[in-house]
């Protein structure tokens, strides 16, 4: 199976990405109408473009989102974002955290 990989120095993108790309391109812009939180699990930079810069991206230009990144290795971000949460710690440990705490 190769679907959505790397070969070599390229990312495979047949007519079937693309098509998917539009249904998480307009998934995204109703989901960011409103207050949203995006939450990124592990997004280093092999393949950037794909979540990271386009998380940061809408993070900084619209105030209400969030972005909340759980990376051991970078959490830091590149761009500026008025509502930014890094964790630098194990996912496993951040989620179960997370998910145990009383946050109500």
């Amino acid at each position: 199976m190769g679907v959505h990989v790397r070969k070599g120095r390229h990312f495979v993108q047949d007519g079937q990405w693309y098509a998917s790309y539009e249904c998480y391109q307009d998934f995204m812009e109703k989901a960011c109408a409103g207050n949203a939180l995006l939450l990124e699990l592990g997004v280093g930079y092999n393949t950037p473009t794909i979540i990271r810069f386009p998380f940061e991206r809408l993070a900084s230009q619209m105030g209400n989102v969030t972005l909340a990144r759980i990376n051991r290795d970078y959490p830091d971000a590149q761009s500026r974002m008025a509502d930014f949460v890094p964790f630098d710690e194990n996912i496993g440990s951040v989620l179960t955290d997370v998910s145990t705490s009383k946050l109500y």
